[in-house]
């Protein structure tokens, strides 16, 4: 297992930028940011922003994108702990200790534990989340309550109960597949910067074909479509109608898709044959 605590500049990404989680927009302003930005209300209300929060979805949904909008919204240091370290060494240590101390100094700020259930799944590595549990729990201190600690996870089940118990974990919020809505507009956007014929293809088609796919998956579909279409124009193929070569790179999206599904299934197996299993967790 491995872990960093390296200091990331916050990347430009605004609200606006984010489609299809508006609920997780609007629950991140009313009980983090409000309360960190309205110093005198808060005090005479006794508000405190929610300074442990769980973002948890299917990969590629926006999790990474909306910790790095909350730190540019809150106009903070954004301080990632990812999995580029080894855990358990002296150094490691002393990383994570100096990214909650910078936090602290720079507050207020978002530390960002990315991928949080792949961090911790390695079930022998214990002194990782045990040392992470007493850096959370001083958050409850003056000092730290203007420090957010935001973890992202796809499986939840993956995380140690006591991670995210009540006091540890106080939001717990969920990003979804982008509805037929939310993909026609991030296909629109997308779209719209590219040159003719290319960019006209139709969208409605396209958000209805694209059923059941993420953000991640709409940008290769464009990134696939484009490379198609370049194909077309070198070798002065026929031209096709533009949505031609969204839908064929929606298909080989999918089938991506599918290839990966089953070598994660056939992992698992194997862990199980082997005799690690799968060891699941009531969070609840």
């Amino acid at each position: 297992m491995v872990s960093n605590g390296d200091l990331d500049e916050v990347e430009a990404v605004d609200w606006n930028d984010l489609k299809g989680v508006d609920e997780v927009i609007q629950a991140l302003e009313a009980k983090i940011a409000f309360p960190l930005e309205n110093g005198t209300l808060a005090a005479t209300l006794g508000l405190k922003p929610k300074r442990g929060v769980l973002l948890a979805g299917p990969p590629g949904t926006g999790k990474t994108t909306i910790g790095r909008a909350l730190a540019h919204r809150l106009k903070s240091k954004f301080f990632l702990i990812d999995g580029t370290v080894v855990a358990g060494s002296d150094s490691f240590y002393r990383r994570i200790f100096h990214v909650f101390e910078d936090a602290k100094r720079n507050a207020p700020s978002v530390v960002f534990i990315d991928d949080a259930d792949v961090i911790f799944e390695e079930k022998d590595e214990r002194g990782f989340y045990r040392y992470l549990l007493t850096m959370l729990d001083g958050l409850e201190s003056a000092s730290a309550e203007r420090v957010c600690v935001v973890m992202t996870a796809m499986d939840v089940n993956s995380l140690p109960p006591a991670m995210v118990r009540s006091g540890r974990i106080e939001l717990w919020l969920e990003t979804k597949l982008p509805d037929e809505t939310a993909r026609a507009t991030i296909l629109r956007e997308k779209l719209t910067k590219l040159p003719s014929p290319i960019r006209s293809a139709d969208i409605a088609t396209l958000a209805n074909a694209s059923r059941g796919m993420t953000g991640a998956d709409l940008k290769a579909v464009v990134e696939d479509a484009k490379l198609l279409y370049a194909q077309d124009v070198v070798l002065n193929a026929p031209s096709r109608p533009p949505e031609e070569y969204y839908l064929e790179a929606i298909a080989t999206v999918r089938a991506n898709g599918r290839r990966r599904a089953r070598r994660t299934s056939d992992r698992l197996i194997g862990a199980t044959q082997f005799g690690f299993g799968v060891e699941e967790v009531d969070v609840t």
